[in-house]
């Protein structure tokens, strides 16, 4: 997944996760669903995927306090059928939601075969793999979709109609070596582009366009971004909109609330999340061992360039993974900065930082532009 460039200091995954549960504790969220929630985005960090990762708690933290993100919220699950279900969120905190959903969807599978769940009055849930992983977990094959506000131009549009739509597949494998397709309808997510603007560095050409339908490099400008595989990128994000929205009443990509809109205004997200029971097919150990075989034959093909190496779906996530549990988390300055405030501000534990400005960073290090105000959206 693309993310940007930034300065960057490497902070202890730990004191990274404790530091976010206490804060939304502190903001009436129960110790249980904090936890969670502080889980979900530090491991987007862990896996590189910084966009949705600990640069998006003070969003989470200010919708709480503006009244649109429920900090304790009264779910309703509906179950429609023998495979079918719907989950009212009670405009809960997403990641919250899309965790209900994905149990519940297991649970249906268990029962019937499969399960699919539709979501309703949701919020920005964060990287979809956190739940897909989580039906892998299961033994059974995850299926993963949400839909935000306009952020993409269809193909050959000059203004957006979807959000950056993510689909995530997952399959479990062994030893941990799940497939794990996550991935955005844009070239890259919206979040990758609030990050930029955040750490006042520029982004690549081809990613976005600004107000008049120019390519940018200035995060602060950008009024759209362009889909992944243009036309391909453009239909698949409208088609999950469909399963997004009017499976569970929410509203379409043009009518949702902006992200970094009225902070009091609830997002009325909607989703939807569907789990596949192995066992009713083939052993799940019989299928573990084959997607192993697979993978196998997948890594060995030969490079297109010298020293190259072919990854499968969710490979890269799970290097970047081992990597930063043994060295840290690498954070942008300002991100800190943030974040230290936060602390001192309620009394908390800094952030552990665990050596010298790095120089990989969330993406590669670029000089520090002047800091400018984060875009309007952030998915």
């Amino acid at each position: 997944m693309a993310q940007v460039s930034t300065q960057s200091r490497v902070c202890e995954p730990a004191s990274v996760r404790t530091l976010c549960a206490r804060l939304l504790e502190l903001h009436g969220m129960a110790v249980t669903d904090a936890r969670l929630l502080a889980d979900s985005l530090v491991e987007s960090n862990l896996r590189g995927i910084d966009s949705h990762g600990v640069a998006r708690l003070q969003h989470y933290l200010r919708r709480i306090r503006h009244g649109s993100i429920e900090a304790r919220p009264t779910m309703a699950f509906e179950k429609l059928g023998p495979a079918a279900g719907r989950l009212d969120g009670g405009h809960g905190m997403g990641q919250l939601v899309m965790a209900r959903a994905a149990d519940e969807s297991v649970r249906l599978a268990q029962d019937s075969g499969a399960g699919w769940v539709s979501i309703c009055n949701s919020s920005h849930c964060g990287a979809l793999s956190y739940f897909g992983l989580q039906i892998a977990a299961a033994g059974m094959i995850g299926l993963v979709f949400t839909h935000v506000d306009p952020m993409v131009l269809p193909h050959g549009g000059r203004e957006p109609f979807c959000g950056t739509n993510p689909i995530c597949i997952t399959m479990p494998g062994r030893d941990g070596r799940d497939l794990c397709l996550d991935m955005a309808t844009s070239v890259t997510p919206w979040n990758s582009v609030a990050n930029a603007a955040m750490e006042g560095v520029p982004i690549p050409s081809g990613w976005a366009v600004d107000g008049q339908g120019r390519d940018t490099n200035n995060a602060s400008e950008v009024a759209a971004l362009y889909p992944v595989a243009g036309y391909k990128g453009a239909g698949l994000g409208l088609v999950i909109d469909v399963l997004c929205a009017m499976l569970s009443g929410a509203p379409i990509g043009p009518d949702i609330p902006k992200m970094y809109g009225d902070y009091t205004e609830r997002r009325r997200l909607g989703g939807l999340v569907g789990a596949i029971d192995i066992k009713r097919f083939v052993p799940v150990d019989e299928f573990r061992d084959r997607i192993e075989q697979m993978l196998g034959r997948w890594v060995r093909i030969k490079p297109a360039q010298p020293g190259g190496r072919v990854q499968f779906p969710g490979e890269p996530e799970l290097d970047c993974r081992a990597k930063r549990l043994r060295e840290g988390v690498p954070l942008g300055l300002n991100l800190i900065e943030e974040l230290t405030g936060l602390a001192d501000k309620h009394g908390l534990p800094r952030l552990r930082i665990m050596g010298p400005p790095d120089n990989t960073g969330p993406g590669t290090v670029a000089s520090k532009a002047e800091t400018s105000q984060p875009a309007r959206h952030a998915e």
